[in-house]
């Protein structure tokens, strides 16, 4: 072979073995996250900021960080703590745990560790961090729906707990038209004109409201909260504690206190069903779980909720006048043991069981006009039928 000739053939081999180079480089890039994916399916997500722990600690402190002010437009500290944008926050002790605690302490002015020690009425702005928290985690990474991860739960339900009658009021009703602002005080959701207040049939005269933004963005945040057992378990506690505690402050007519006898009784019809509501979207919330994966079974599910629940919840036999703090509501003492085994699963899990056996003891045990509580039976009744089909 010529000199030009093995020229030829050596720069064609080199260009044999550069291209070889280059297509194996591309092969290493693609395989190797690849096998890394395998070897550890977990995303990348990070850590709750450094701040996180010492925030736990101090609810005050805490509330004065997060507040994003009066209109909303200080959101920047709450997306930090809870990752919004860009990489998810981790589960656990680096991430969910002191931001969840963070949390706790910022909405209900105790730490997760006091959350058995009464409760005090909600600042303005503990109230204004609770109406962020909704917002912002309503809105998952395709803007679809909450993807949030599942380790915030138990302390996301303490906070709803905490504002069990305005999370009631969210997922029925929402926010009043016109009604601008992240909060609200009993006075300024007082009608005016004697006729009752939009955020609570029993004012105290102390509570600010949190105003959750638009129902179905308050219902949303909810479900995913609920896909947890010992959240689900938090949160029906508190409705049921609060269903007690309205119950047994309306009078002898089932009418609450004030209502002129012939304006009837559609205020006791409202709260009723969203009372119906309320417990109704819990129970389908534990469906979706299970459908989605976020809960293995029903059954196990359902039989980690009543390992969790703190029990049953009953009105008294009489009227009660006193009109606490809604902060308080969610801390009733149970009435009773909710049992164990099967069965006591099964009826814990109803829900219509749960509402009917406190609903009809009330009326029996108040007197409660026949007529009158068949009409307000039917109607919590057709709510509950009604809020599980929508779902």
């Amino acid at each position: 072979m010529s000199l030009l000739g093995r020229i030829r053939g050596a720069a064609r081999r080199s260009r044999f073995l550069v291209l070889s180079g280059v297509l194996a480089l591309a092969l290493v890039a693609v395989l190797v996250p690849a096998l890394l994916l395998d070897a550890d399916e977990s995303p990348a997500c990070r850590p709750a900021p450094g701040s996180a722990d010492a925030l736990a600690r101090d609810p005050e402190r805490a509330a004065e960080a997060l507040d994003p002010g009066e209109n909303i437009t200080r959101t920047g500290p709450l997306k930090r703590l809870l990752r919004t944008t860009g990489d998810p926050l981790c589960d656990g002790a680096e991430g969910t745990e002191p931001a969840g605690r963070t949390l706790v302490a910022a909405t209900t002015g105790r730490t997760a560790e006091q959350q058995r020690e009464p409760a005090r009425p909600h600042t303005e702005r503990e109230a204004r961090v609770a109406y962020a928290v909704v917002l912002l985690l309503s809105k998952g990474s395709e803007h679809y729906r909450p993807d949030f991860p599942l380790g915030l739960n138990p302390y996301l339900a303490q906070m709803f707990a905490s504002y069990i009658q305005d999370t009631s009021r969210a997922v029925m009703r929402g926010t009043p038209h016109d009604w601008q602002h992240p909060t609200a005080t009993d006075e300024e959701a007082d009608y005016g004109d004697g006729s009752g207040n939009w955020a609570t049939p029993f004012p105290s005269g102390r509570d600010v409201h949190a105003v959750f933004p638009e129902f179905e963005t308050a219902q949303k945040v909810l479900r995913r909260v609920a896909a947890s057992p010992r959240a689900f378990a938090t949160l029906y506690d508190a409705e049921r504690a609060r269903f007690a505690w309205y119950l047994e402050r309306l009078t002898d007519s089932a009418q609450e206190p004030g209502t002129k006898a012939k304006e009837g009784i559609t205020g006791t019809e409202l709260e009723l069903e969203q009372s119906a509501t309320v417990v109704a979207e819990l129970m389908a919330s534990r469906t979706v779980a299970v459908k989605d994966g976020l809960a293995p079974s029903l059954a196990e599910f359902d039989r980690a909720v009543l390992r969790h629940t703190r029990g049953l919840y009953h009105p008294a036999d009489h009227r009660v006048r006193s009109r606490p703090s809604a902060a308080t509501l969610a801390q009733r003492r149970p009435d009773a043991s909710p049992g164990r085994g099967k069965r006591a699963t099964e009826r814990l899990m109803d829900g219509r069981v749960q509402l009917f056996t406190v609903f009809d003891a009330w009326a029996r045990e108040r007197g409660i006009p026949e007529g009158r509580a068949e009409r307000l039976r039917g109607q919590l009744d057709a709510r509950y039928a009604n809020a599980l089909n929508l779902l």
